[in-house]
């Protein structure tokens, strides 16, 4: 390991040192590292302090900030095509790489990003930013249950892929309502004042039918002779949001539903 004292002495006046100090211990050790690999490929490009320049954009403006964890991992990796930036990948290894994303992040003052040994896709950046896509933007963890953490009105993933092949799981998230797993189907109800509820269904008798509430964590009975009616909806509760992303997005959740 390169040794931090010595590499924060070699960058006067850039604050490393601070910046260091203010990183988690597990971060710490690979700074030393980042700055070194950022101030010899990256600074001729981006600026000693990541200001930019002519011939790289700033890394520490607002655009830059935005880059999710394993996005900024997938630039410094594979580069960007029809921009000057070129593919780090056949140069760094994954450490290097990591190290010098979180140098990055230093700078713009975030925290780093951390990838434990044990992560099944630690090696694959286009699951990585499935797994970020799924917990954010896309919020299917509002819904689902991954691990220990999720809502309760989908499915469990775990071990999805032992129960979908890769199509079967391209179709379940392409096309929610082309099947519908059993249990999961959804109930619309006509109230006698006309109010519809519809929800997940669970329960249902001869004389009643429970309904569960949209955030999952509640069910409601309904008796049947006290609405004005009760029916079977054909599509699934799940929105289409595969439908919205952009391909690589596309590609990026379906590669972490297949890792699950």
């Amino acid at each position: 390991m390169i040794n931090l004292k010595n590499s924060v002495n070699k960058v006067a006046g850039f604050g490393v040192a601070a910046l260091i100090s203010m990183a988690s211990t597990t971060v710490q050790a690979g700074l030393s590292e980042g700055l070194v690999l950022y101030q010899s490929f990256c600074a001729v490009c981006h600026g000693a302090e990541g200001e930019g320049q002519a011939m790289g954009k700033s890394l520490v403006d607002d655009g830059a900030k935005s880059l999710e964890p394993m996005d900024l991992l997938a630039v410094i990796r594979e580069g960007r095509a029809g921009t000057g930036m070129a593919a780090w990948g056949d140069s760094f290894s994954a450490d290097e790489i990591l190290d010098t994303a979180n140098y990055i992040r230093a700078m713009q003052g975030k925290l780093g990003i951390i990838i434990e040994p044990d992560d099944p896709i630690a090696d694959d950046p286009i699951a990585l930013a499935g797994r970020d896509l799924f917990n954010g933007s896309a919020n299917c963890i509002s819904c689902h249950t991954v691990g220990d953490k999720g809502g309760q009105v989908g499915p469990v993933l775990d071990g999805l892929s032992d129960r979908l092949d890769a199509q079967g799981i391209l179709q379940a998230v392409s096309s929610p309502s082309a099947s519908i797993i059993e249990g999961f189907g959804v109930k619309v109800i006509e109230l006698t004042d006309g109010t519809i509820v519809s929800g997940r269904a669970r329960n249902e008798t001869a004389n009643t039918v429970q309904i569960q509430s949209a955030d999952g964590k509640r069910w409601r009975t309904y008796f049947k002779d006290r609405v004005k009616s009760v029916s079977d909806r054909d599509t699934s509760l799940m929105p289409n949001i595969y439908a919205g992303l952009s391909s690589a997005q596309q590609q990026q959740i379906v590669a972490f539903l297949n890792s699950l």
